[in-house]
């Protein structure tokens, strides 16, 4: 049976079967000990080195609000991430930003006007057009998601979920 090592340094735990070399700093720990440990962390403590560097348990301490509110406003983009890439991947977005604008300088220059041409812009137009237009109510929803948490107390950003359907409606 292996050793079990502590890295005040790396802040870890080595098993000697797993490592040929250990940290400088690494402390023998009592195997029962060890479990201790990983089931406090497992319950939401957390592991730190005392002043000679054996790993002890930490108190819990809350996050603050600004913590709690970047910690929200991270959950918000990944999900806007998410649902934008729903509505194109990024390279359908690339094609759909340079469609978009190759008929915006077509317009400039008077091509595309249903004056100039008789013809009504082109369906893959249409199609990129709307694809943008859903992609700006996702940002505009994230940007006002964003700054409702901005204001909001700590009590409601604990639980706080990106995910809920109610903070994705439309007002």
């Amino acid at each position: 049976m292996s050793h079990i090592y502590y890295s005040a340094a790396r802040g870890g735990f080595f098993h000697a079967a797993n490592h040929a070399t250990l940290p400088d700093d690494a402390v023998r720990i009592p195997r029962l000990r060890y479990r201790q440990l990983m089931e406090a962390q497992a319950q939401g403590r957390q592991i730190v080195a005392n002043d000679r560097g054996r790993p002890v348990l930490a108190a819990i301490v809350a996050p603050s609000l600004e913590q709690l509110r970047a910690q929200a406003t991270a959950a918000v983009n990944r999900e806007a991430a998410r649902r934008i890439k729903a509505v194109a991947t990024l390279e359908r977005q690339t094609n759909d930003n340079a469609l978009i604008a190759q008929a915006a300088l077509a317009a400039a220059n008077g091509a595309l006007t249903p004056a100039a041409t008789g013809a009504p812009a082109p369906a893959a137009l249409a199609d990129a057009l709307a694809r943008r237009t859903a992609i700006d109510a996702i940002r505009a929803t994230s940007n006002r998601i964003a700054a409702l948490i901005a204001q909001m107390p700590a009590a409601n950003l604990t639980d706080f979920d990106a995910t809920a359907e109610r903070l994705w409606v439309e007002g």
